[in-house]
């Protein structure tokens, strides 16, 4: 089974968290808005730390994933199939649907193909491809077999890894309460924005506070912050997210290209991130 190109969000939607799944987790979404750049990808809220965090429940905050990975040892791949058979320690039913499945062994085609499902048990053509295999693989390749991206994502509260660059963000999370008006918690399923305009919780100094400074970066505690020529070192292997929408961050000289020093910074809802995560 393969995931729809995009599906269309019921208006406001994005917005909702809900304990029932509405769609395969991983489905790509657009907003009923016309002429709406923003895209958002369907996710599980593994878990949430985000209330007492900024902004409490409201959003903003960036989404780690729990993503797993597993060795693989090849039983049978014949050249030709979409199906393999193999022994993935802990594998249950579609735990690595929409994932990936790399395989190499020497003298033969190097395998990155897409996982589209998966079985619980036995190890008789236990997984399938989104591809025909270009070789015979045996035992003696070297595979691994890792979840998708948004399988289950986790919100890091102001306390965890705060400023580590080691967590990659898979999106931004705005879905501050379910259908019954009640705030999100681990269990439920959310839409998670990837890109286009939207606003993100800064952390340190605001975005755009420092003049012409554009680009911005994931902290590991979920929050967003400008890259300044001071972090240009230290934050330089940080995750890329985005760059500040038009018209936001200093506003009062930033489209007269001043200098890097005389930039003031903006109030606190003056930073909107055109997202570049996830097209």
């Amino acid at each position: 089974m393969s995931f729809p190109l995009s599906v269309q969000i019921a208006d406001g939607m994005q917005y909702v968290v809900d304990q029932t799944k509405q769609f395969p987790v991983g489905t790509r979404g657009v907003g009923a808005l016309e002429g709406d750049t923003r895209v958002w990808r369907y996710t599980y809220l593994g878990a949430t730390t985000i209330s007492g965090g900024y902004g409490g429940v409201s959003g903003g905050k960036g989404v780690f994933p729990k993503v797993k990975g597993a060795t693989v040892t090849i039983v049978t791949a014949i050249e030709g199939s979409q199906k393999l058979s193999a022994t993935v320690t802990d594998m249950t039913a579609d735990r690595y649907k929409g994932g990936l499945l790399t395989i190499y062994e020497s003298g033969k085609s190097i395998v990155s193909m897409g996982v589209v499902s998966n079985l619980a048990t036995g190890v008789t053509d236990n997984i399938t491809l989104d591809g025909k295999l270009p070789d015979t693989f045996t035992s003696s390749a070297t595979a691994f077999i890792v979840e998708g991206s948004y399988s289950e994502v986790v919100i890091p509260g102001t306390s965890t890894s705060a400023g580590s660059p080691y967590a990659p963000c898979v999106g931004i999370f705005n879905s501050p309460e379910d259908k019954d008006g009640t705030d999100a918690a681990a269990g439920d399923y959310c839409w998670v924005q990837t890109w286009g305009p939207c606003f993100c919780w800064a952390s340190g100094t605001y975005e755009g506070g420092n003049g012409p400074e554009r680009e911005v970066v994931m902290m590991g505690d979920g929050a967003a912050q400008v890259l300044t020529d001071a972090l240009v070192e230290t934050h330089a292997c940080y995750q890329h997210i985005g760059h500040l929408y038009p018209d936001t961050g200093d506003l009062t000289t930033t489209m007269n290209n001043p200098s890097p020093t005389d930039g003031t910074d903006p109030s606190l809802m003056e930073n909107v991130i055109f997202l570049r995560i996830a097209p």
